[in-house]
C-alpha cells in the first residue's frame, strides 16, 4: 500500500512539472496548454488538467499567473526568465530531484522524463557549485542501496526503445517491436500492459496479437519499437499487482506450497520474527530447542535459493514443501 501511495505521490509531481513546462510567458488558455501537452505524447484528461492547473496557482512560488475575468481561463509565466528550469532551488530540493531522478528513470515514461532534464540538470548544476563540504554536496556519497541477491551490471537500453515501450504504455496504444531470438529477428505487434523492474532489468508485460496470455519482454533486448496508434488490448481486470503476484514474474512456478523449516539459529529466528514471509507465517520454539516456521507460499527460484544461502548459518535441519490445492 505504502508504495502505491508513494507512486501515485510521484506521478502527481510529475504532472506539475510537466503542465508548467507547458505555461509560456504569454497568456495561454487551458486547450492551448493540453494541444501543446498533447503534441509531446501527454495526453492528459482536461479535468485532471484543470485540477493540476488550479494547484499550480494556488502555489504563488510557482510563479503562474492566472486571468479569471471571463469563461475561458488563461494562464502566464511569470517568473523572469520564462522558464520553470530557471526558478532558484534551494538545496533540499536539488537533493530530492537527484535522488527521484536516480531511481524513477525506467518507472516513468520517456517524454515526462524527457521533460523533467531541464530540471534534473539545475538540480545537478546547483549542487555542483556548492562547496564540497556541504552536507547537500555530500549526501549522495553517505546513502545507499543494498540488493537481497547477486548485484549484476545492469543491460543497455536504448533511448528511443525505452522512450517508445513507456509512451505506448502511458497512451495505452499497441507497439510494433523487432527482437533478436537466438541469432533470428523477429517481428510482433503487442499491447504492453505494465513495466516491471528486476534484478537490474527492464521488462515490459504485453499481449501479442492474437493471443490472451501475457508475456515478458526484455527491453535490452529489443532491436526497434514504433508506436502505432491502435488501441492497445488492455483486458478490463488486469492488475499489474494481481498478476505478479499470482505469477512471481520470472521466479515462479506457479505452484503455492506449505513450506515447514526447521533450524536452531536464535538469530535467525529473530530476523524472521522482524521480516516474516508473510502474514501466514508462524514460528514456535519447541521443547528441543530447535525453531519450527510454517508458511504458505510462492514455489520460487529465489525461496530455494534463500535456503540454500541460510542453510548452515541458520542451522536448517528439516526442510518441507507440500503443494497446496487449488
Amino acid at each position: 500500500m505504502e508504495q502505491n501511495i508513494n507512486a501515485d505521490h510521484n506521478n502527481d509531481i510529475l504532472l506539475i512539472f510537466a503542465v508548467l513546462r507547458g505555461i509560456t510567458r504569454r497568456w495561454t488558455t487551458t486547450s492551448e496548454i493540453q494541444n501543446r501537452l498533447a503534441s509531446q505524447g501527454l495526453d492528459i484528461h482536461r479535468r485532471t488538467l484543470q485540477r493540476v492547473l488550479k494547484r499550480i496557482v494556488n502555489h504563488p512560488e510557482l510563479g503562474v499567473e492566472l486571468d479569471d475575468r471571463t469563461r475561458v481561463y488563461a494562464y502566464r509565466q511569470t517568473v523572469p526568465s520564462g522558464s520553470f528550469s530557471a526558478m532558484q532551488m534551494n538545496p533540499q530540493e536539488c537533493l530530492l530531484l537527484r535522488l527521484f531522478e536516480e531511481n524513477m528513470r525506467y518507472l516513468l515514461p520517456g517524454s515526462l522524463m524527457n521533460a523533467m532534464e531541464p530540471l534534473f540538470e539545475t538540480a545537478r548544476a546547483t549542487l555542483r557549485e556548492r562547496a564540497p563540504e556541504t552536507p547537500e554536496r555530500t549526501w549522495l556519497s553517505k546513502v545507499a542501496s543494498v540488493p537481497s541477491g547477486v548485484k549484476f551490471i545492469p543491460p543497455e537500453i536504448k533511448p528511443r526503445i525505452f522512450d517508445a515501450v513507456s509512451e505506448a504504455l502511458y497512451r495505452e496504444v499497441k507497439l510494433e517491436v523487432r527482437r533478436n531470438l537466438e541469432g533470428v529477428e523477429k517481428e510482433a505487434i503487442v499491447s504492453p500492459l505494465g513495466l516491471v523492474l528486476q534484478d537490474r532489468k527492464v521488462y515490459v508485460v504485453v499481449r501479442f496479437d492474437g493471443y490472451d496470455n501475457c508475456r515478458h519482454l526484455a527491453l535490452h533486448r529489443m532491436l526497434d519499437a514504433k508506436l502505432l496508434e491502435f488501441a492497445a488490448d488492455v483486458p478490463e481486470d488486469f492488475s499489474l499487482d494481481e498478476y505478479m503476484q499470482s505469477r512471481h514474474f520470472n521466479y515462479s512456478n506457479g505452484q503455492k506450497i506449505h513450506l515447514v523449516l526447521e533450524f536452531t539459529n536464535a538469530v535467525t529466528a529473530q530476523n524472521l520474527k522482524e521480516t516474516p514471509f508473510n502474514e501466514t507465517q508462524t514460528l514456535e520454539l519447541q521443547h528441543n530447542g530447535v525453531w519450527r516456521l510454517e508458511a504458505d507460499l510462492d514455489d520460487t527460484v529465489l525461496l530455494d535459493g534463500w535456503i540454500a544461502a541460510w542453510r548452515d548459518a541458520a542451522g536448517i535441519r528439516f526442510v518441507e514443501k507440500s503443494v497446496l490445492a487449488e
